[in-house]
């Protein structure tokens, strides 16, 4: 590039000299032009601007300047100077310009956003997007239909209404414009991805991630790691792992210097992949290396509430509630205002059952951000809550080679009818059983209807009902109470009059038994838990029932559709009768394992069919008669067929032995529950 002052001659033969050896004002337009045409903008603008120093009349120069101002990005000072000297271009170009202009309009509004978000103002973050969006819709009006601005302004619309979370808007408009075969690019088609993605359609949005991560320029971290999520949500696990590796090679934690002497400069993209690796962590059930990488994230930035929050989730995750809630607490002292925050504070109040502050949390959160996914089921959860709920649970059973204990068939079922949670905890419930057992002294039957009321507040549980098989009969009654002492321990007490657990010949015999029973449970974390259970059983006929039994519970694999626990027991009983008409061995004992699987084997979202198998075995033993195994083995589905409804089912097999000999029993069962 000549200087500014070069005379005419420094430009070439092309451009003749002007008035006072300068090159001529129309040559020197020309080239400038012809260098924007070329694909050299900032050329151009500089010898258009070197003309209008001495011809500021002069047509092309200021023509070719505004362009290349437009063609730099530069939309806001190349529209003051369009409005200013109101250039003779042809129709087509000022539609171009007011296309250029509402895209600069768009990035600003972007960026206002993105502001707003940082500072917890979100009442004023889309005020800007709005408002550009009207001026793309004004635009729409103004510009010929089928034009190249035309088709512009519809493309530059998806963008603004995906920033706007008008996610229906999105798709339908980029529908429109493949029925018309409008070329869209693809900063286009990362935002109606994105709108996929929102709308539950997970398939169609990585279709489009991929299209633009193989379009050759590079992606952005928001369109890679939404490939991510739509991956995990259309159960691609595999595929989503290798995309995950992907962008933990490809991002560095410091940002390249060009000068090696300046200091380091952090990669903040870099903070967003290792919190993804912690979430990835939580989706395929390996919650305990979740919570190293989150431990591991705190340790080096202690102050970032998206670290923070992120902590909490993965002892939340591990059942540690109220670690969790400590550690929410301490991102809400930053960031009181932060979405995520306060939606961290919401869940954590629903586990701790603390119901007063999830609603203050969880309805202001629903108001303010509508189209917020996570908000969006966290306070459906909370309106479940207002509604009545219905359970039921029943099974059938035949057993052949003794009648000591099931007889011949039996069966069972409870119905019970919850009625809507009060805002301090309290509901009423009203339910319907019946057990039915054929001997050999003829069938045994005994329905019962009852009516209670429970309170769950602080994870503390107390309920209280009545039952009974008519108005007439002395009513039974059952007390419990359950708490939880801290994230490791509960306890639970229980006592019924007119119990259920009394076997059904000894009911025949008008006997009834009250029940007393003291359960505590230790839970180390989601993979490990033991309870301790004592009880007594005394029944009318002066017979003493008392147990003890212990379990422990051991996942020993999970993924995100598998998992798979083994469970220890180990039992004793003793009767302080033996000779009675019905089973009561005066001791009897057991040591048993039973291995369980549950294979997720298909979920969209809030429907998922699962297939569960347990297979059992046990050393029994009973005074009078030693010891024998015993063998168990089930197989179910469960299928959740809303959010709120699911139905379970399954068959099954045992073969124990009472008082010598082997009874072998298959049942089936059936259950559901939901909300009405």
């Amino acid at each position: 590039m000549p200087p500014a002052e070069a005379p005419a001659s420094a430009y070439g033969e092309d451009v003749r000299p002007g008035p006072s050896g300068r090159p001529n004002a129309d040559d020197l337009a020309g080239i400038a032009e012809r260098q924007r045409q070329q694909g050299h903008p900032a050329i151009a603008l500089q010898l258009a601007q070197r003309v209008l120093t001495y011809a500021p009349d002069n047509r092309q120069a200021l023509q070719t300047t505004i362009s290349s101002l437009s063609n730099l990005g530069a939309y806001r000072r190349a529209e003051r100077l369009r409005e200013r000297y109101r250039p003779a271009w042809p129709q087509a170009t000022q539609d171009r310009f007011r296309a250029d202009a509402a895209t600069a309009r768009i990035r600003n509004g972007v960026q206002e956003q993105a502001r707003h978000e940082r500072r917890q103002r979100y009442g004023a973050r889309n005020a800007a997007l709005t408002a550009s969006l009207d001026g793309l819709n004004a635009n729409l009006e103004r510009f010929p239909p089928g034009s190249d601005a035309g088709h512009r302004t519809r493309v530059d619309r998806l963008v603004v209404l995906r920033q706007l979370n008008r996610f229906e808007a999105v798709v339908a408009d980029y529908q429109a414009l493949q029925r018309e075969s409008v070329d869209v690019p693809v900063y286009a088609k990362a935002a109606v991805a994105d709108a996929h993605l929102a709308r539950r359609q997970p398939e169609q949005a990585a279709r489009l991630y991929r299209e633009v991560i193989e379009s050759g320029a590079r992606p952005s971290l928001a369109v890679r790691t939404g490939y991510y999520y739509a991956l995990i949500e259309s159960e691609e696990y595999a595929a989503a792992a290798e995309v995950l590796a992907q962008l933990d090679a490809d991002t560095p934690i410091w940002r390249s210097r060009p000068n090696p002497k300046t200091p380091p400069v952090p990669n903040w993209e870099r903070s967003e992949v290792d919190r993804l690796r912690v979430l990835d962590a939580t989706y395929r059930r390996h919650d305990g290396e979740a919570l190293e990488r989150a431990r591991a994230l705190y340790r080096q930035a202690p102050r970032n509430t998206d670290v923070i929050n992120g902590l909490s989730t993965a002892q939340r995750s591990r059942g540690w509630y109220e670690q969790a809630q400590s550690t929410a607490e301490l991102a809400a002292a930053y960031a009181p205002r932060d979405q995520a925050t306060r939606l961290n504070i919401a869940e954590n109040a629903q586990d701790l059952e603390n119901f007063p502050r999830w609603q203050r949390t969880i309805e202001p959160l629903a108001s303010q951000f509508p189209t917020d996914s996570a908000i969006r089921r966290n306070h459906l959860e909370w309106q479940d809550r207002q509604h009545f709920s219905l359970e039921g649970e029943g099974s059938f059973g035949r057993s052949r080679g003794g009648s000591a204990v099931n007889g011949s068939r039996d069966g069972e079922y409870r119905l019970r009818l919850n009625s809507p949670w009060r805002e301090d905890g309290y509901r009423a419930y009203i339910e319907q059983s019946w057990r039915w057992g054929d001997y050999d002294g003829g069938a045994e039957r005994r329905d019962r209807w009852g009516v209670g009321v429970e309170r769950r507040w602080l994870r503390r549980h107390w309920w209280a009902g009545v039952s009974g098989e008519n108005a007439s009969d002395e009513p039974g009654v059952e007390l419990g109470w359950s708490q939880w002492l801290d994230d490791r321990w509960q306890y639970q007490l229980l006592t019924q009059f007119q119990s259920p657990e009394t076997p059904l010949r000894a009911e025949r015999s008008d006997r009834d038994g009250r029940l007393y029973q003291a359960q505590v449970t230790w839970r180390q974390n989601e993979s490990r838990q033991a309870t301790l259970t004592l009880g007594a059983l005394d029944i009318s006929d002066g017979n003493l029932r008392s147990d003890i039994s212990a379990e422990l519970t051991q996942r020993v694999q999970a993924s995100a559709h598998h998992r798979t626990r083994l469970l220890g027991s180990l039992s004793a009983e003793h009767n302080s009768q033996s000779e009675t008409d019905y089973y009561s061995p005066e001791d009897t004992r057991s040591a048993g394992v039973t291995l369980e699987h549950d294979w997720l084997t298909w979920r969209r979202y809030d429907h998922a069919f699962t297939q569960n198998v347990s297979l059992g075995t046990a050393s029994e033993w009973e005074r009078g008669h030693g010891s024998a195994p015993g063998y168990d083995a089930r197989y179910g589905h469960v299928w959740q067929l809303t959010r709120t409804w699911s139905v379970n089912y399954g068959v099954g097999w045992g073969s124990h032995e009472y008082e010598g000999e082997r009874e072998a029993r298959w049942f089936g069962q059936l259950g559901f529950e939901g909300v009405l």
